[in-house]
């Protein structure tokens, strides 16, 4: 059994949680163009992570892709506290997500993992 923390998603979003109310407000997650951007900045956000860190992101992501109609599942996915409209297919979503990481998605078995809370006792591993 392998331990996972989704709480390492939220690195992934850096880009728009730089952003001000105002600015949330007027970023529409469902926009193609919107997602192009904001997938190319998880690219550069993820590429700055140690090889631990990556493997939470890419194990992460392919979890909440597997049960992606779970809605606790999902706040791991997008934080809950950036304000953003509802991502209209969460499927295509995740999945431009790993494309974009340049990872092709895979089928996870939900039941070979624990989820759990703690970060490693450096936090986020930034070791290329």
């Amino acid at each position: 059994m392998n331990s996972l923390n989704l709480g390492y998603l939220r690195g992934l979003y850096d880009f728009l949680m730089s952003k001000s109310d105002e600015e949330l407000e007027r970023f529409d997650i469902n926009s193609t163009a919107n997602q192009k951007i904001l997938f190319e900045e998880m690219r550069r956000s993820f590429l700055t992570f140690g090889p631990i860190s990556k493997e939470n992101i890419i194990n992460g992501l392919n979890y909440v892709l597997a049960d992606f109609s779970n809605d606790s599942l999902w706040r791991s996915a997008i934080p809950h506290d950036l304000a953003l409209n509802r991502v209209a297919d969460r499927r295509d979503y995740l999945e431009g997500i790993l494309f974009a990481l340049n990872i092709p998605p895979y089928s996870t078995n939900v039941d070979d993992f624990v989820l759990i809370d703690e970060i490693g006792p450096s936090g986020l591993d930034y070791s290329t």
